[in-house]
């Protein structure tokens, strides 16, 4: 260049290479045309990134927004276009295009690139631009092909028409400069690019991140490639989490990639929806997610990838098994009231008495059958003109009623009332018993009213009157004979007091005449048995058997006086108590004693079985032994063949003794009359066994006496049984126990 020389055009390049951005580098680049073209104003124009426009980029000798130059690529009229698609120079007057280029009258344009040919700009007036694209001198697209060497990117517009080497030279410095223009825009629309890129990468993750479901890409392999922070938070690990989180993630993964490798395998992403069970790391809640899956193809990169969307429905499905609860539940409570509602109707069909149900405005709802058959006239039945006037009676009546109710605050009335039966006229008396039924908000909504028929509570009430008219009468003959069994009952009264005191002192007497009566009749056998020794002299064999007939005869009396003072002392309560260590086999073998020379005499066997195990009693030893006397006598005296036989064992807290026999037995209904006192089974003159009667009494009172009891078992003609309880010791607090030293003690 003949005016910058080659060293300033390096110098040049070197400095627009320095410039910061492209619009420093246009500004230096006009400066310096203007210096050599002498141009008073001028702007470098440059093709937008989207390619449909050129866009001012600097200028100077104007005050003019950038952003108000915008020429379209394809306006064709356009001088500016037209050198720019021509890649050659282009000269003229006039309007060169934009408004704020208006104070450009003689103009040269300059094409930042290197021009096809050398010489003279083409001059472009009227029809010239078609003439340029009718020679192909301009090639018409839209962005121009790029070509070695040749960087289309703008023009420049100078207010000057440059000739000569000055225009060569702007030519030549435009061209030189194009490249770095271009490349220095390309940066800058890179770096712009990359902002915007930036932007929208921010933008868009901010905007997956706020999405409440977790977002995952995976690979081929279901490899997690990128994840929005809600997956973060279920499925990745961080260094600061604890043991329990990292197994609940693994854990998460684990299902997670099981879930997408048979979701490949049924059918692959195609199969709509499926359901996952997660848990959660935080709180260890199971979670459940409906997947949605979208196939990437090679969108992320040269794999298949996988876009998979997890929707959180545990609340909705938390919400939906409710609901269907709830729906199970309305549907058990519709068939709950389907069949209350049927067993209400097998109610009101089968209950005897007339129901009615009327609503707020006294009218009849519902009503059972026997309720029909007196207010409603059946539809097709023939009635008579009686029947319908019972029926509408009948119904006013009631109605009446129900109104006034109604009124009342009253939850429930009852009432008496009489209908008519339709069919038979006849009066029916009834008691009307209503209540309400309310609403939540205790407005009644309903009367439910039962009938109850009084016809036999009337006829009672009849007959109630009449039997009250007949009570009075014969409470009058009652009181009459009341009278007359108050004074015999007065006479009776006093003679049981008079008999009770009889017996107390008959009692008194026996017990008190006990060494009167005994007295003569020892001294009776003491003598007999002095004449019997012979003490008073020789007794012949007929005087012997006389005294021994006397002696039996007085100790029989005394046996049966013995008895009858035994009684009176109990009954009088003036029998005492010895109390002492009882040896139970000691007893036995001494009543046994006395007892066995009488079954050897009627050839009886004699058996006796006391248990080593029977406890010392503490109780008296007299008592106990008069005891076993009477039973072992009574089984002698009634045995007369067979054995007998006294088993004692220990039993409960005491001893039991059985005394069995094989003698006559006892009937089973006379088990109770042998405990009677001066009783025998066998009560005639001519009886077979003699005695007063009062040997099991005396044993049954002395037992009581004891503490113990006594019951007999019998099979009449085979023998009897009786069973002896005593206790270890006959309990405390009878005023007549008298305690018996022992040998210690003495």
């Amino acid at each position: 260049m003949a005016v910058i020389g080659d060293r300033g055009v390096a110098g040049l390049l070197s400095a627009l290479a320095e410039a910061p951005d492209v619009s420093a580098a246009a500004s230096f680049l006009l400066a310096q045309l203007a210096d050599i073209t002498g141009a008073p104003r001028g702007v470098l124009l440059r093709i937008d990134p989207s390619q449909d426009h050129l866009a001012l980029v600097a200028s100077f000798g104007l005050d003019v927004d950038p952003l108000s130059v915008r020429v379209p690529i394809g306006d064709l009229s356009s001088p500016l276009i037209v050198s720019a698609l021509a890649l050659s120079a282009i000269r003229g007057e006039g309007p060169v295009g934009p408004r704020a280029f208006a104070g450009f009258t003689g103009w040269t344009v300059l094409p930042m690139s290197q021009p096809r040919f050398r010489g003279a700009p083409d001059t472009l007036g009227p029809g010239r631009a078609a003439e340029l694209i009718a020679s192909k001198r301009v090639a018409i697209v839209s962005p121009p092909p790029a070509r070695p060497g040749i960087v289309p990117g703008g023009v420049v517009l100078l207010d000057a028409k440059i000739e000569g080497e000055a225009l060569e030279e702007a030519v030549e410095l435009v061209s030189l400069a194009s490249p770095v223009l271009a490349r220095l825009g390309s940066l800058e629309d890179a770096r712009e690019l990359s902002d915007r890129l930036g932007q929208q990468r921010e933008r868009l993750t901010l905007m997956v991140d706020s999405l409440p479901d977790p977002v995952v890409i995976t690979n081929a392999a279901n490899d997690i490639i990128t994840q929005n922070q809600r997956a973060e938070r279920l499925l990745h690990v961080r260094d600061d989490d604890s043991p329990g989180r990292r197994r609940a993630i693994e854990l998460n993964n684990l299902l997670f990639t099981s879930f997408l490798s048979k979701a490949a395998m049924t059918g692959g992403q195609q199969a709509g929806p499926r359901e996952l069970n997660l848990v959660d790391p935080d709180e260890g809640n199971d979670l459940l997610f409906e997947v949605l899956a979208h196939p990437l193809g090679e969108r992320v990169g040269p794999e298949d990838a996988v876009l998979s969307v997890l929707r959180d429905v545990t609340d909705l499905r938390r919400a939906a098994n409710e609901l269907e609860r709830q729906v199970q539940r309305v549907r058990q409570a519709e068939m709950t009231v389907r069949g209350e509602r049927d067993r209400l109707n097998l109610v009101l069909k089968n209950v005897a008495d007339p129901i009615l149900v009327t609503d707020e405005r006294s009218n009849i709802i519902l009503m059972n059958d026997q309720a029909e058959g007196l207010f409603q006239i059946s539809e097709g039945e023939p009635r008579s003109r009686r029947e319908i006037g019972a029926v509408r009676g009948n119904d006013t009546k009631f109605t009446s009623f129900i109104s006034e109710f109604a009124l009342l605050d009253d939850d429930s009335r009852r009432e008496r009332m009489s209908l008519t039966q339709p069919r038979t006229g006849l009066a029916l008396p009834v008691e009307v018993v209503s209540g309400k039924v309310k609403n939540e908000r205790g407005e009644p909504i309903a009367i439910i009213s039962v009938l109850h028929d009084l016809t036999k509570q009337v006829e009672n009430e009849r007959l109630y009157e009449a039997l009250k008219r007949l009570n009075s009468e014969l409470e009058e003959r009652v009181r009459e004979a009341t009278a007359d069994l108050a004074e015999q009952n007065a006479r009776l009264q006093w003679q049981s007091q008079e008999v009770e005191r009889a017996n107390k002192l008959k009692s008194e007497f026996l017990a008190s005449m006990s060494h009167e009566l005994r007295t003569p009749i020892n001294a009776l056998i003491g003598y007999t048995a002095l004449l019997l020794d012979g003490v008073l002299g020789d007794v012949n064999p007929r005087q012997g058997d006389a005294l021994k007939r006397s002696r039996a005869a007085a100790e029989h009396l005394l046996a049966l006086i013995n008895d009858i003072l035994d009684l009176a002392k109990i009954e009088a309560g003036k029998m005492p108590l010895h109390l002492e260590e009882v040896a139970l086999r000691e007893v036995t073998l001494e009543v046994t004693q006395q007892i066995e020379p009488m079954a050897r005499k009627k050839q009886l066997d004699f058996e006796i079985d006391v248990s080593p195990d029977c406890p010392t009693l503490y109780s008296d030893r007299t008592k106990i032994k008069q005891v076993l006397l009477n039973l072992l006598s009574n089984a002698v005296k009634f045995t007369n063949r067979g054995k007998i036989s006294v088993n004692a064992q220990p039993a409960a807290s005491g001893v039991r003794i059985d005394v069995a026999d094989t003698g006559i037995g006892i009937r089973q209904s006379d088990l109770q009359a042998i405990w009677e006192d001066f009783r025998q089974v066998d009560q005639s003159r001519t009886r077979e066994f003699g005695g007063t009667g009062l040997g099991l009494s005396i044993t049954r009172k002395l037992l009581e006496r004891l503490g113990g009891s006594v019951s007999a078992q019998s099979v009449y003609g085979e023998g009897s049984t009786f069973t002896v309880y005593l206790p270890v010791r006959t309990p405390a607090g009878n005023p007549l126990e008298t305690p018996v030293a022992t040998p210690a003690q003495t």
